[in-house]
């Protein structure tokens, strides 16, 4: 790997850095070799933070000549990568500038921001951060190829891209359900209710369940599951998750849940949409 910072020269956005990232490492191994990476960007050291209540720290100078990153202790392997990938991308983005003498400490609620749009300048900048690392670590065109492979979307298929990318299952979740071309949502759950859902606007109807709300009566999310044990697939009617009047444009919904450990659940909703001249046609008669 001969990549290095003056490379990325003129890049500014997480897009444009992983994008020019990945156009000079065409052959970057997957999964993605983050430490490698960091070295080649001029961070000079990777060790455990001893701060308590975050997960990531970046320490760097006003210039950013070098920098060195810490990650909190008893992680997860995939928590690490993306906490790493993270700082990284507070060093590589040249909007990101340090205060004088003081670490940027991220707390685990900063690396779920991923809204780009916060007015919040803190807030946005970790959203920004976290695009970075979602990217670099799960490269779009990759993806997006073994997605083409997939006949039918199915929650294993979130189990072995995760093991695939070694991220988390519910940074796949996220990222299957931004580039997949299928009508799909998938809601992350815990205890009966909904911690955080993730769909694509374009070709998935709006939910009527929020974050933080129990899940609907009648849904199969509601069975309790056996970590690993993936449910079959059931038929459910649209309006269970669906916001009205958008669920007129449902034919079909199907459930699919993965149990998993603390309480845990993913549910991926898979929709079969109504062809859109008839959909008119059926709302006029």
């Amino acid at each position: 790997m001969t990549i290095s910072r003056l490379d990325l020269d003129g890049a500014g956005s997480p897009a444009a850095l992983v994008t020019r990232i990945l156009q000079l490492e065409p052959a970057l191994a997957i999964p993605v070799p983050i430490e490698q990476l960091c070295r080649q960007f001029d961070i000079t050291s990777i060790g455990e933070l001893d701060t308590g209540g975050f997960e990531a720290a970046l320490i760097t100078d006003e210039c950013k000549s070098a920098g060195a990153i810490l990650v909190a202790a008893e992680r997860t392997r995939q928590r690490r990568r993306f906490s790493i990938a993270h700082e990284l991308g507070h060093f590589l983005i040249p909007s990101h500038l340090p205060r004088p003498g003081e670490p940027s400490l991220c707390s685990a609620e900063h690396l779920r921001l991923h809204d780009t749009k916060e007015q919040d300048r803190r807030r946005r900048m970790e959203a920004e951060a976290n695009g970075f690392a979602a990217m670099l670590l799960i490269p779009p065109p990759v993806l997006r190829a073994e997605l083409k492979a997939i006949r039918r979307p199915d929650i294993s298929d979130v189990v072995r891209l995760a093991r695939l990318f070694d991220v988390s299952k519910d940074a796949m979740a996220r990222a299957y359900a931004t580039y997949t071309r299928e009508p799909i949502a998938i809601a992350v759950i815990r205890d009966g209710c909904v911690l955080r859902t993730y769909r694509n606007a374009a070709n998935f109807p709006v939910l009527a369940v929020w974050r933080g709300q129990p899940v609907p009566s009648g849904s199969l999310a509601g069975i309790p599951f056996r970590p690993g044990q993936v449910s079959d697939v059931e038929d459910c009617e649209p309006s269970l998750w669906v916001r009205e009047p958008d669920d007129r444009t449902v034919e079909a919904l199907t459930e699919q849940v993965l149990g998993q450990r603390e309480g845990f659940s993913l549910l991926m909703l898979v929709a079969e949409l109504r062809d859109e001249q008839e959909f008119e046609a059926s709302q006029r008669w």
